[in-house]
């Protein structure tokens, strides 16, 4: 799958790109039931929400063959190698449930700031592509978005020197629940948000959004009836590799295996469900 120029165009004026009808209803039913299965394993790379159902669960390509063939799919690894302008690399992959009633909130934040203070990435060239297993409404957490403001940020000053310095016993943990010392302060985003607004990502589910790391964005607490599940792959520039830091974390949080992404067929996920039985 190759992007419009257009398209290339407007992923770089506002830091995202929505594009509709990404999965198939088969190819959404084969990852669905694949991330239940997974969020129901007893391992450690996975941060339970206060009533104990998973709030996120942590390089489910390395635990998967079938999020494995996901994160290889043309559709997602060329337009990422496009809007990166070079080679990539799987740099962190991750399931977000936000079940009905009890998916938690995540706070206006950059994901830049995580892996650069975190892991020792340069720069922020890298990407997330997300997409949605259900549909995503007004009601269901929608991932909120300001347009633009990945340009302006990086106007404010990145300082790329300043790395995490962190012996705790699994550092790791507090790196992801402590998320609000990578917050926008109130000032900083009421100024952006009035200046570029806010745009809440709603569709169908199959949908998928390819953003920016730079791009403020957050969402709210799911206290819908309905599920919002959706799987993010971050691709990073084989230009871009992180830095040797002392007691890094986690490879399931940060990969620094940086060989190249070789794609699939399109048809991947498709020509693995005669062999998948979740019964």
């Amino acid at each position: 799958m190759i992007i419009s120029e257009k398209k290339i165009q407007s992923y770089k004026k506002n830091g995202f790109l929505v594009i509709d009808d990404f999965l198939s209803a088969n190819e959404i039913a084969i990852l669905k039931n694949e991330s239940k299965r997974l969020l129901n394993q007893n391992i450690f790379n996975k941060i339970l929400e206060k009533n104990g159902d998973v709030r996120i669960f942590f390089s489910p390509h390395t635990d998967s063959e079938i999020f494995a063939k996901l994160a290889q799919l043309p559709r997602l690894v060329e337009p990422a190698k496009q809007l990166l302008g070079s080679d990539i690399y799987i740099h962190q992959s991750k399931i977000h449930p936000k079940v009905a009633l009890h998916g938690e909130q995540w706070e206006w934040h950059q994901d830049f700031w995580y892996w650069h203070k975190e892991d020792g990435l340069p720069t922020p060239r890298i990407l997330s592509v997300v997409i949605f297993l259900d549909d995503v409404n007004d009601f269901n957490s929608p991932i909120l978005v300001i347009p633009g403001s990945h340009k302006q940020v990086i106007q404010l000053g990145i300082n790329h020197k300043s790395l995490r310095s962190n012996k705790v016993e699994q550092f790791w943990l507090d790196s992801v629940l402590n998320a609000d010392k990578y917050k926008m302060d109130k000032n900083t985003l009421a100024k952006i948000a009035e200046e570029k607004g806010i745009v809440a990502i709603k569709g169908s589910a199959g949908f998928a959004m390819f953003f920016d790391a730079c791009i403020i964005h957050c969402s709210g607490a799911n206290m819908s009836p309905w599920d919002r599940y959706s799987v993010f792959v971050t691709y990073n520039s084989i230009e871009n590799t992180l830095i040797e830091i002392d007691n890094p974390r986690p490879e399931f949080l940060a990969q620094r295996d940086f060989t190249p992404v070789k794609t699939l067929s399109d048809n991947a996920l498709l020509e693995m469900s005669s062999f998948i039985n979740y019964d």
